[in-house]
């Protein structure tokens, strides 16, 4: 920016900075001022536009009689015509090398007048819109601070010393605050009127969002009012559209994931897509939302707040719910066009009827997974919101939570899955329905059985047992046996398992449910190789192959490739277990699946640690550990650091080994695997079946 003004020897110089309210545009111009003196030796001209506040808005006229008054001129040698003004301005800036700083400018009409035209001079125009249309300007547009600078910030105002003695605290404070340069100020200037205050009580203070502007400052010189003067520009303008856009900003502020998307827009305005699109735009324009790609938007956090203290008064609660609503029965009926995708097999069935109309187009299930890792956190804020209104959460919850079941375990993403299913079983009873509460119970207890919990797995599926025996549901029942009988086989308790696994193979044949019967003769070749019986279970291995590539399911051919592997394995036919899994490597490079392909080299990786070369076990696991890292599946990234603690132990790398060991520890920490954490923590091994049920 200082080398542009510095051309303004040869050419005039226009700069617009541009950025939403707060972000600091007028500091910044006015530091580029004071740094460029020298280069305007006939000094600088200052007019504050006031544009952010329409109803005190400079004209073109006034802000002109203050640039020529400034330049000498009496009052009564001033025109009355503005473009006798304007060329009285011209004229006297001629032969000049000055700057003109025109602060908060409304509009290109507005500032037009007022550019001092010919070489030598500049213009420095602020404003919070882009003025995208002045001719030969440039724009400057601004973003909110990274950490650093708004350590560095806090620092300068509040001083370094106290900044960097609590510096996780500090760190909090910026995210908080979303670097927003005003806030950062705010607080600084909090901290300065209060020495003896820790930081962690200014973050208490800011963690309620709910008060979050108040603590931000109160007066017009505090973040909401800056927003609100934004905003208001909306609300008062003569065009309609400019006012329904101010009605989007408000809803915007129920979309609580990292982007906002314009299908999910236009279902909360209840509006054409193209028209949502529009109203959007108009806020990027405004510097009220950022637009990061087509059709998809980021708003800052401090907006957001904004936007829901709006939204959230009693007499708007009947619009706020109907929004939610909508979106919803958006969200509920675009998991379930991906569910029948990523699960095509799939017996469970939504309990809320679905609205078709406008879905997102799945070409394939990359497309449905990667539309569904975009909008997770969003679809499931939105229920949080509605958990709490009356009636909404046992009409969404259930069918939601097992709409994402297989977008869930595909990624394994077992926390959200445990997260998402104890919200739709909070949502109502059993009693509700007996099938949808039986594939509740049934599909809860998959992150227990992944993350360890096994007693309170059976538990759970013996619950859901009974809910689909008392609601005469076969395929339910064959399904929980295969499940019982896995979870046994995971306790060592391998008579039961076996009994469950036959019992629900039984069932799967009388139902005709080729899925189940295909999972149940997988679970009894597991079992049979275990105790011996190997030629039943090479016998059941076929059938369950056989029965997937019918079913032309190739997701569920991988699967089960990768399960037969680690019984091999762990009957220790290593020869055979590599062989499946080369097989499921392949099908799931077919798939583009990388949560499957970082799984299967997690077990190619420990079959080759068993043949004793390093070197390669830890290629295979370094890829599996960044394809793991693709869609955060923190469960498979953290095996596959303790595989590589092991490789790096044998190899005499025991630093690198504690490392990898820490990582894994504080992932499974985070997942609610203490146990897995507390064994890796006291140096145990851990038992090797530990995800072989995957």
């Amino acid at each position: 920016m200082v080398g542009a003004l510095a051309q303004a020897d040869n050419l005039s110089v226009l700069l617009v900075i541009t950025g939403m309210g707060g972000v600091g545009k007028t500091v910044l111009a006015v530091q580029a001022g004071h740094l460029m003196e020298d280069r305007f030796p006939d000094g600088q001209l200052y007019v504050a536009l006031r544009g952010h506040d329409p109803g005190s808005a400079l004209t073109s006229v006034e802000a002109l009689g203050q640039l020529l008054r400034s330049l000498g001129v009496r009052h009564d040698a001033i025109p009355d015509g503005i473009d006798e003004m304007a060329r009285l301005y011209r004229s006297r800036m001629a032969g000049r090398r000055m700057l003109v700083l025109l602060d908060d400018a409304s509009s290109v009409d507005q500032v037009t007048p007022l550019l001092p035209g010919g070489n030598g001079s500049a213009a420095v125009i602020t404003s919070r819109h882009f003025l995208s249309t002045l001719p030969g300007s440039r724009i400057v547009r601004l973003s909110t601070f990274s950490t650093s600078e708004s350590l560095r910030l806090l620092s300068r105002v509040a001083g370094e010393l106290r900044v960097n003695s609590e510096e996780a605290a500090a760190q909090t404070l910026s995210e908080l605050t979303g670097g927003l340069p005003l806030a950062l100020r705010l607080i600084g200037a909090r901290m300065i009127a209060r020495p003896n205050w820790p930081l962690q009580h200014f973050v208490d203070q800011l963690q309620d969002e709910h008060r979050r502007l108040d603590e931000l400052g109160l007066g017009h010189s505090g973040v909401r009012a800056t927003f609100a003067s934004s905003l208001n520009e909306l609300l008062i303008s003569p065009r309609v559209a400019d006012r329904e856009a101010a009605v989007a900003f408000d809803l915007l502020s129920l979309v609580e994931g990292p982007e906002i998307s314009a299908d999910l827009v236009s279902r909360l305005l209840d509006v054409e897509l193209r028209t949502a699109e529009g109203r959007l735009e108009r806020l990027v324009d405004m510097h009220l939302l950022d637009s990061v790609s087509p059709q998809r938007y980021r708003m800052h956090d401090l907006l957001r707040a904004f936007a829901d203290e709006r939204l959230s008064t009693s007499e708007r609660g009947a619009e706020r719910r109907s929004a939610i609503e909508r979106g919803l029965r958006y969200y509920l009926a675009a998991a379930w066009q991906a569910h029948h995708i990523t699960y095509p097999s799939s017996p469970r069935q939504p309990s809320e009827e679905l609205d078709l109309t406008g879905l997102p187009a799945f070409g394939n299930q990359v497309d449905a997974l990667s539309w569904l890792d975009r909008e997770y956190d969003s679809i499931v804020g939105l229920y949080k919101l509605a958990s709490v209104l009356p009636g909404l959460a046992p009409r969404f919850g259930p069918s939601l939570a097992l709409g994402l079941f297989g977008y869930l375990e595909i990624r394994s993403h077992y926390l959200r899955m445990r997260d998402i299913f104890d919200l739709a079983l909070a949502s109502g009873r059993p009693s509700d329905d007996l099938v949808t509460w039986g594939w509740l119970e049934h599909d809860r207890a998959v992150p227990d059985v992944e993350q360890g919990h096994l007693e309170l797995a059976r538990e759970r599926l013996l619950r859901s047992l009974d809910h689909f025996e008392a609601a005469h549901h076969v395929p339910g029942i064959a399904r929980c046996c295969s499940t019982l009988s896995h979870v046994c086989e995971r306790l060592d308790q391998l008579d039961e398992a076996i009994e469950w696994g036959e019992h629900g193979l039984k069932l799967a044949h009388e139902a005709g449910d080729l899925d189940v019967l295909g999972t149940n003769h997988l679970a009894l070749g597991v079992l049979y190789n275990r105790v011996g019986r190997t030629v039943e279970a090479a016998a059941a291995f076929k059938a369950s192959f056989d029965l997937a590539e019918a079913a032309g399911n190739v997701r569920s051919l991988a699967r089960r490739h990768r399960l037969v592997a680690t019984s091999y394995l762990a009957a220790g036919s290593r020869d055979q277990g590599i062989e499946h899994l080369n097989v499921a490597i392949r099908l799931y490079n077919d798939l583009d699946d990388p949560s499957g392909l970082a799984l299967a080299y997690l077990f190619l990786s420990r079959a080759e640690v068993d043949g004793r070369n390093y070197q390669q076990a830890e290629r295979t696991a370094q890829e599996g550990l960044r394809l793991a890292k693709l869609h955060d599946d923190t469960y498979c990234q953290g095996w596959l650091l303790v595989n590589l603690a092991a490789i790096q132990d044998a190899t005499a790398r025991p630093t690198a080994a504690r490392q990898a060991r820490l990582q894994a520890i504080a992932i499974f920490e985070a997942d609610g695997m203490t146990a897995v954490a507390n064994g890796l923590r006291k140096g145990q091994a851990v038992t090797e079946n530990a995800v072989g049920g995957r």
